[in-house]
C-alpha cells in the first residue's frame, strides 16, 4: 500500500493555530465579563447587621460575622446566617439561621443553604430544610427539598414547599409522613422554578379541611 505525503505550507498551519487560540480568548473573555462580576469580591464587612424598614417601621434585620460584596453587588455570607422578621409593634415574629446565605441584586432572591430552620414565634412553629429561598418580588419562601414542619400539635414531612415571609400561610407539595393539622388560610401556587411531579400526590396545605388522624 502507497502513503501519499502532504506538505503544507508552514505560515498556512502558523494562521489556522493563531485564528483557533484568538477565537477561544474571545470566547473566554465574553464570558469572563459576567462570570468575573459574580465571582470577584470588592469589599469584606465582619459583624454585620443589615436593616430593612417600610414607612419607617423596622421589618428585617439580617445578622452574620462576614459580607461579602461582590462586582455586581451580589451578597454572601459563608456562615452563621440569620434573618429576624418583625411586626408593627417591633417584635420578633419569625426568625431564620443557616449555615450560609446569599443576595441576588438582580434577581431580588435570598438563599440559605445547611441546616435551615425557621421558627415561627406566634404560630409556636418550626421548619428545618436543607435548603430554603425567598423572592421578594412575590413575598414568598419556598424550597424543593425535603422539610420537616412541627407545631405543638403536628408534624409533617414532605418534599417541597411554599409560603408567605413569615410562614404563618404554606402548602407542602409532596407529603411523605403522616399528620394532623389546622384550616388557616390561603394556599400558594408553585415557584416558577420547581420542576416536581405532584401526579400523584395530593398536595398538603395548612388551609385544607382537617385530615383524620393516622
Amino acid at each position: 500500500m502507497k502513503y501519499k505525503l502532504y506538505h503544507y505550507p508552514f505560515f498556512a498551519i502558523l494562521s489556522l493555530v493563531t485564528f483557533a487560540f484568538i477565537f477561544q480568548s474571545c470566547g473566554e473573555d465574553e464570558m469572563s465579563e459576567e462570570e468575573k462580576a459574580k465571582n470577584t469580591i470588592i469589599a469584606t464587612f465582619e459583624n454585620i447587621r443589615r436593616i430593612y424598614s417600610e414607612e419607617g417601621l423596622l421589618k428585617i434585620k439580617i445578622e452574620a460575622p462576614l459580607e461579602y460584596i461582590y462586582q455586581n453587588e451580589d451578597l454572601y455570607y459563608p456562615s452563621n446566617f440569620r434573618v429576624s422578621m418583625y411586626d408593627t409593634k417591633g417584635k420578633i415574629t419569625t426568625t431564620l439561621t443557616a449555615d450560609s446565605g446569599r443576595y441576588e441584586r438582580i434577581s431580588k432572591l435570598y438563599h440559605a443553604y445547611g441546616n435551615v430552620e425557621v421558627v415561627n414565634y406566634e404560630q409556636e412553629q418550626k421548619v428545618n430544610t436543607p435548603e430554603l429561598h425567598w423572592n421578594e418580588f412575590k413575598r414568598e419562601i419556598y424550597t424543593e427539598k425535603e422539610i420537616a414542619v412541627k407545631t405543638p400539635t403536628e408534624t409533617l414531612y414532605g418534599i417541597g414547599m411554599t409560603s408567605n415571609e413569615t410562614f404563618s400561610k404554606y402548602k407542602v407539595w409532596q407529603p411523605t409522613g403522616s399528620f394532623i393539622y389546622k384550616e388557616r388560610t390561603q394556599g400558594f401556587e408553585k415557584p416558577d422554578s420547581t420542576d416536581m411531579q405532584n401526579q400523584k400526590n395530593t398536595p398538603y396545605s395548612n388551609l385544607q379541611q382537617s385530615l383524620p388522624t393516622q
